[in-house]
């Protein structure tokens, strides 16, 4: 462009100098004129004003074969800058497509490898679970499924949801005030005072080991203004998730009307879960001290009897209540491999051999 504008000036340049030409040309026919008015030979008049014309043609026929060339060179710049725009997008669309083709050889080994190990680790084993969904956090590909869009209620498993919205809130070590509202709820419960104080961390590292429903409740009001509220936040998160068949009514998984969710939404929601570091070193945690406000010092133990029975498991979470049967997210890693299995609407005896199982299963090389 710059060049074009150069050599556009210089047209307007020439154009200017020819104008000022014409114009002494025609002051020299004048003064020509003048002179020859005097002179008494009308023949040599003649041909002096002749030599003039053709002086002016010939200037005039330079000038404008000049402004066609510069024309014509202006026309190429710009045919040439086309050309050049017209490469560089070439150019980034083969760029495009190399890098789609890498992504999609990339994608394509990576399935030719999931279904070798598939084929290497056999069929899933069999489990009493009514419900279930196995899940690689790394790619979010289901390895294995039951049932996995029932809708039905999860129980404490939820409580994955609520402290993923807590965490994500950020302050967890901003304390909490409790309020004699909170433990306003069925057990389980830990004795909490009103007007005690507790950080949000001490209170999400208890409600992960041991489950209290109180405790839900306390971090729910604390971060919305009330468990009702709170369940608006859980609703939109869940929808953020792709959980479409999920709807939460309240932040600790207690029985409640129009309350469900699938072992599809729930092993969607684990990913999340289990891409959160503060979430991960919580729900792994084997005892947990919980110090009281006057300094007593309780503690608990995990309710994942996985995470003692089998080595290869580092979390996360367990729930129960008549409707919902037992229920238990487990995740695990070996090998460089990690996994997630939810277990839903389990008996009492099966739901910790069946999450074990599943876990081995998928953990295989």
């Amino acid at each position: 462009m710059e060049k074009i504008r150069s050599h556009t000036s210089t047209i307007t340049s020439q154009g200017s100098a020819a104008n000022g030409l014409r114009a002494g040309l025609f002051f020299c026919l004048l003064a020509v004129g003048g002179c020859l008015c005097s002179c008494d030979d009308p023949a040599k008049m003649n041909l002096a004003v002749e030599a003039l014309k053709t002086r002016e043609t010939k200037v005039v026929a330079r000038e404008t074969a000049s402004q066609e060339r510069e024309e014509q060179f202006v026309e190429r710049e710009r045919q040439l800058a086309a050309a050049a725009a017209s490469l560089d997008r070439q150019r980034a669309e083969l760029e495009e497509l190399k890098k789609k083709l890498l992504d999609d050889i990339a994608e394509t080994k990576r399935r030719q490898d999931a279904l070798l190990l598939r084929e290497k680790r056999g069929p899933a084993p069999a489990v009493s679970a009514q419900r279930v969904a196995i899940i690689d956090p790394a790619t979010g590909d289901i390895l294995a499924e039951k049932n996995a869009d029932r809708r039905a209620p999860v129980a404490s498993t939820q409580k994955l949801l609520t402290a993923l919205i807590i965490i994500e809130a950020g302050g967890l070590d901003e304390m909490v005030t409790i309020e004699k509202e909170d433990s306003n709820c069925a057990p389980v419960k830990i004795a909490l005072a009103e007007g005690e104080k507790y950080s949000r961390r001490q209170l999400l590292g208890v409600l992960m080991v041991k489950s209290f429903n109180n405790v839900a409740r306390a971090l729910a009001r604390d971060n919305a203004g009330s468990p009702e509220l709170f369940a608006e936040k859980m609703n939109a998160r869940a929808k953020a998730l792709g959980m479409t068949d999920s709807h939460f009514v309240n932040p600790n998984g207690l029985p409640a009307d129009e309350q469900y969710s699938t072992a599809h939404d729930m092993a969607l929601l684990a990913r999340a879960a289990d891409a959160l570091p503060e979430l991960r070193a919580m729900v792994s945690t084997r005892f947990f001290e919980w110090k009281r406000a006057n300094g007593a010092v309780d503690k608990f133990e995990n309710t994942n009897r996985v995470l003692r029975t089998y080595e290869f498991c580092d979390g996360m979470k367990t729930g129960y209540t008549d409707a919902a049967g037992h229920c238990l997210v487990a995740s695990g890693e070996k090998d460089g491999r990690r996994r997630i299995v939810v277990v839903l609407s389990d008996t009492t005896g099966a739901v910790w051999k069946d999450a074990e199982a599943l876990l081995e299963w998928s953990l295989k090389g």
